[in-house]
């Protein structure tokens, strides 16, 4: 429990990926939100935990935005989960609040879900299954 990263840390990195990447960068949502992954590949691999808490926050915000990349929507279902065990409580607490949240804005169904291409979902995948040496 001591190692793990906070799940406040991992929704400001997100936030602060999409602001910079979107109205710095230029780049559209699904470019952003690949971007996010590869800058913070490590953060998001270092546990369960950190993978569903990247994944609920992009599905979040790009869901606010109205488009969803479809290789973070694909991935939803089988990534954010419920119960997590050994995390400090304020994280699990936001997690499930967020959770909620998501929840929510899914079944609205104001988004759309952009499909890219099968090269970005092959980078994407990788990304997700590379383990800090």
């Amino acid at each position: 429990m001591n190692n793990q990263i906070k799940y406040e840390a991992i929704k400001d990195a997100v936030e602060y990926g999409y602001k910079e990447y979107m109205n710095e960068e230029n780049l559209n949502i699904c470019q952003a939100t690949a971007k996010i992954l590869e800058e913070d590949w490590r953060e998001v691999n270092h546990s369960i935990f950190t993978k569903a808490s990247y994944f609920l926050n992009i599905a979040i915000m790009c869901i606010e935005m109205g488009e969803i990349a479809d290789f973070i929507f694909e991935k939803l279902d089988s990534i954010i989960i419920e119960g997590f065990q050994n995390i400090d409580r304020v994280d699990k607490l936001l997690y499930e609040n967020d959770l909620k949240k998501y929840n929510m804005l899914r079944d609205t169904k104001k988004y759309a879900v952009i499909e890219t291409s099968f090269s970005t979902k092959l980078r994407v995948d990788y990304l997700l299954n590379l383990k800090d040496a």
